[in-house]
């Protein structure tokens, strides 16, 4: 890995991973890499983070954090992503608000389609995201394309009908049917999308 891409900076951590951001030393282009330890991490969570790679690999959208490669070693799993240089949605609302200002219409409309088609493009991939919220949207440059990511606790469906049963993501963001552990579908995730809607 230290042979392909230099370390900037770390930007980010999670329960077991942390993200940098990284240059290619060939191309010298910016990436994101996600560093996930498997030290400490239960099996069932490993089986998480194995998924999450095989489904950010599966798709491709202009609208989803785009998937480079992943590489693997006795202890860390590295996934190489697509750099979104805006940071995320959450983050972009967080000091809208600090300085007393809303975003436009015309500019939440454009950011909300962008979310739909990339929603569309997961569904139709038969995987419910599970944790659209914010802090998982990111913007390029000049906030103009927004792209959906991190699919760490998403669901493969087996075919178009199948209802998911684990009550898993975030509670701002959770529809009813999560609320009331009831089995849930991709309505599910067009609850967050709705939240996601309003919050702008």
């Amino acid at each position: 890995m230290e042979s392909k891409y230099r370390v900037e900076k770390c930007i980010g951590r999670g329960n077991y991973g942390t993200v940098y951001l990284v240059h290619s030393i060939l191309t010298k282009k910016q990436y994101v890499l996600k560093r996930i330890s498997f030290e400490n991490m239960p099996s069932k969570d490993q089986t998480h983070v194995a998924a999450e790679v095989q489904m950010l690999s599966r798709l491709n959208h202009p609208n989803i954090v785009t998937y480079k490669e992943h590489m693997q070693d006795d202890e860390n799993l590295f996934i190489i992503m697509g750099y979104c240089e805006d940071g995320d949605l959450h983050s972009k609302i967080k000091e809208a608000s600090r300085a007393g200002v809303q975003f436009s219409e015309e500019q939440i409309l454009k950011w909300f389609v962008q979310l739909v088609l990339a929603l569309k493009h997961v569904h139709k991939n038969r995987i419910l995201h599970r944790d659209l919220k914010t802090q998982n949207i990111f913007l390029t440059r000049k906030s103009k394309v927004i792209k959906l990511g991190d699919f760490g606790i998403s669901k493969v469906l087996d075919g178009t009908l199948d209802m998911a049963k684990t009550v898993i993501g975030t509670p701002y963001y959770m529809s009813p049917e999560l609320c009331e552990n009831q089995p849930y579908g991709k309505a599910s995730d067009v609850w967050s999308l709705g939240c996601i809607l309003y919050e702008l």
